[in-house]
């Protein structure tokens, strides 16, 4: 499986497949650092060279970072990208502080953390939380000037509303300072598919790199029960909850798999950036982004297997009237 993600030709060699390691935390269930070593070591054997943090991750920078300590000798930091966060560090918008003097500590703490003395990626994390002035006029401005110190790399947002994320692209590109990378969430999926009409806006907007990550809204799709906090209505929970009882009755395939080998079919992004937290994991996703590549379901294509093709047609119907819906962020207990 070695060396199986191909890079993304253009300005940040990065690969196809990110290693979201948020779930190093143990949000997701117990996430031992034995297992975030090996999930490192297989990522970057296979190619992956993107990993992706934040402090707003509980421990996921220190996990990360004792990996990627631990693993030196085999992969030289030059080897891999690594993408961490600021201004958010807890729940609530009170937790949230974009001020000059809290990035520049955040940047130094996370590349402590990080074991590294430069930062390939820092994005502001989740904008919406807050007024955009604080993004376009304290935070990116701030970003910026570490980049010319070399301590930052790239800069960019992160965040869910995708008509704020395309404002604050437009705003940096009319005052000259087009951000490098835009990452945007549950976005591109089986149930929604809002991304696609913004990539081309946000290419316009002179961002170079794009990111889509959780290709299984967070969990929504997975098989297993939806969690209690997910902030989607209950209909479009109802509606998944009929699709995997679908792909159940079929014996041949799981609304993840469909799931997944839908989500990284789209093309148009840079990178897709999925938590896994152990090695079997990252090898399921190797194979599950090599599989979608060679599907395209995306693109029409279609599964050999008549009756996966059937189910697979049956769930895109039954998801179909929740593909332009997203849910409130931030949300009202924020």
């Amino acid at each position: 499986m070695a060396n199986s993600i191909n890079l993304v030709a253009g300005p940040l060699p990065l690969s196809k497949l990110g290693l979201g390691c948020g779930v190093f935390s143990g949000a997701y269930g117990l996430a031992p650092q034995a297992d975030a070593v090996k999930a490192v070591q297989t990522a970057l054997s296979n190619g992956v060279n993107l990993v992706d943090t934040s402090p707003y991750y509980g421990n996921s920078e220190t996990k990360l970072g004792s990996a990627l300590l631990e693993l030196k000798n085999e992969f030289p930091r030059s080897s891999y990208h690594i993408c961490t966060k600021v201004g958010r560090y807890g729940y609530h918008i009170s937790d949230f502080d974009y001020s000059d003097k809290r990035i520049s500590e955040s940047i130094h703490k996370s590349m402590h953390r990080l074991h590294t003395d430069y930062l390939d990626i820092v994005l502001c994390h989740d904008v919406e939380f807050v007024d955009v002035s604080q993004i376009v006029d304290i935070a990116l401005p701030k970003l910026f000037e570490l980049k010319k110190q070399g301590l930052v790399r790239k800069v960019g947002i992160s965040g869910y509303p995708l008509d704020v994320l395309l404002r604050i692209c437009q705003i940096q590109q009319e005052r000259g300072f087009p951000l490098d990378v835009c990452l945007s969430y549950c976005n591109f999926n089986l149930h929604c598919q809002a991304l696609t009409a913004v990539v081309p806006k946000l290419r316009d907007a002179g961002v170079e790199t794009i990111i889509a990550a959780s290709p299984l809204s967070m969990g929504l799709l997975s098989d297993d029960e939806t969690p209690e906090w997910h902030p989607a209505k209950s209909e479009l929970k109802a509606a998944v909850k009929q699709c995997i009882d679908l792909a159940r009755s079929s014996s041949k395939i799981s609304l993840a798999e469909i799931a997944e080998n839908y989500a990284f079919s789209y093309n148009d992004v840079d990178v897709h950036l999925v938590g896994a937290k152990t090695a079997q994991e990252v090898e399921h996703a190797l194979r599950a982004y090599a599989h979608a590549q060679q599907l395209q379901l995306h693109a029409h294509g279609k599964y050999e297997d008549d009756n996966i093709q059937s189910i697979c047609a049956q769930i895109k119907t039954i998801l179909e009237p929740f593909a332009e819906y997203t849910w409130p962020s931030p949300p009202t207990n924020a």
